[in-house]
């Protein structure tokens, strides 16, 4: 299905591309924010549940999602949204739910049909084709050792300058919804949430980062500062990355050293 937006953005379902039609430009959202996206679009301007969105777009297809998934994913259609100049689309109901701007158009259309290709006619003359005349056997590996090294080159370059163009439209300017938070967890120690705070994660998540510092043999007192930071993952393979970095302050208060733990697939209990 193919969803017209404000008159001048396009999404489809099927390959979860979204397309600024003034501009023809596109990126590709990942699996997961394509379906919580078509799940809003068919909303059609009714409050949906974070709980309904979280069976929706994780529970059915057997992963695992949290209030901390859904809002960074809700945050990444904004960015993308406001990029092609539609603002204001998702609207958050606190203490309710999610539901989409009734003042924005949306239209639903059927997918463009496939194009019939074209035929030649029978009685066209068709210009002779002469096969190529094989060049000897050691010639033909000589250019085949030349090509392959440019040609391997050349699609690496390739998917290295596509992803830099998707991390900047998605990532390179700030959310405005998401800002560092400083808070206190017992034992005296400041924590700074790099990725901001939703009320309703915070005591999993003063539990999450203790239980990190104890794996690790970190204390959390008035000397020490601990970063947190957790990225959602992109693909269903795994939940994301989580980073701490435990600190030691000096009598200024002033960072002076840091230990860094990584965690992959993390899962907020």
């Amino acid at each position: 299905m193919i969803y017209i937006i404000d008159g001048s953005i396009a999404y489809n379902s099927e390959d979860c591309t979204l397309s600024h039609i003034p501009t023809q430009e596109s990126l590709s959202l990942s699996i997961s924010s394509g379906r919580l996206f078509e799940c809003l679009l068919k909303s059609e301007g009714e409050i949906l549940a974070r709980d309904t969105l979280l069976t929706e777009v994780w529970d059915k297809y057997g992963l695992r999602g949290s209030n901390s998934n859904l809002n960074q994913y809700l945050s990444i259609l904004r960015r993308a949204l406001a990029a092609y100049g539609c603002e204001n689309l998702i609207v958050t109901i606190p203490k309710v739910g999610i539901r989409l701007n009734a003042e924005i158009t949306i239209e639903q259309i059927a997918d463009k049909p496939a194009p019939v290709p074209e035929t030649t006619p029978v009685d066209e003359v068709m210009p002779e084709v002469l096969p190529p005349t094989p060049e000897p056997a050691e010639k033909a590996r000589t250019h085949s050792s030349r090509l392959n090294p440019w040609l391997f080159s050349l699609i690496i370059a390739a998917i290295l300058l596509v992803g830099m163009g998707v991390y900047y439209l998605l990532f390179s300017s700030p959310d405005p919804e998401i800002t560092p938070v400083s808070i206190k967890l017992t034992g005296g120690c400041d924590v700074v949430l790099l990725q901001g705070l939703d009320a309703a994660d915070r005591p999993a998540l003063d539990q999450q980062i203790l239980q990190m510092l104890r794996e690790n043999h970190q204390p959390c007192d008035t000397a020490r500062r601990i970063y947190f930071d957790n990225n959602t993952s992109f693909t269903p393979q795994n939940y994301g990355r989580t980073l701490l970095s435990s600190c030691r302050l000096n009598s200024d208060g002033h960072v002076i050293s840091c230990d860094n733990f990584y965690y992959l697939d993390w899962r907020m209990k």
